[in-house]
């Protein structure tokens, strides 16, 4: 009986607690501009992934898996649009969500390579697979 009581609590507290809570999805309003999250999370977590070579601690492999995993979530908020005007119609843009989509796919693969601890994948990764949309995305949008 007590049990029950304590599990009809848990939940009706959880209930009200999540009709608390703010709600956000796709459509809430973008807090960052795209040169924000460039700036203040692709280009450090890139530059990690890019300098990564004779590692040895487990310490520096997980730099690396946090910085893929970050540039994972990046990716993810680029592919909706950034906070400035235009910005959530040139995500919609076949060619910035293709440039996007590697991306991501790419820094999948760094997470792979890591798990693995393998330098070889992680720099074909890095420099074959992150590299090139990164690039070709500057070329095209950076300007704008």
């Amino acid at each position: 009986m007590q049990v029950l009581k304590k599990s009809a609590l848990l939940i009706l507290g959880a209930s009200l607690l999540s009709f608390s809570l703010p709600l956000y999805s796709a459509e809430a309003e973008a807090q960052l501009t795209t040169k924000e999250l460039m700036n203040g999370i692709m280009t450090p977590m890139t530059t990690i992934i890019w300098g990564a070579y004779q590692l040895q601690t487990d310490a520096e492999w997980k730099a690396v898996e946090d910085a893929a995993l970050t540039v994972i979530a990046a990716g993810q908020l680029l592919a909706t649009g950034g906070a400035e005007d235009g910005a959530r119609e040139m995500a919609a843009e076949e060619e910035w969500q293709g440039h996007t989509a590697r991306l991501i796919a790419a820094a999948r693969k760094v997470v792979t390579a890591v798990s693995e601890k393998n330098e070889e994948a992680l720099s074909e990764a890095g420099n074959n697979d992150l590299y090139p949309p990164c690039e070709e995305c500057h070329q095209k949008y950076q300007a704008r």
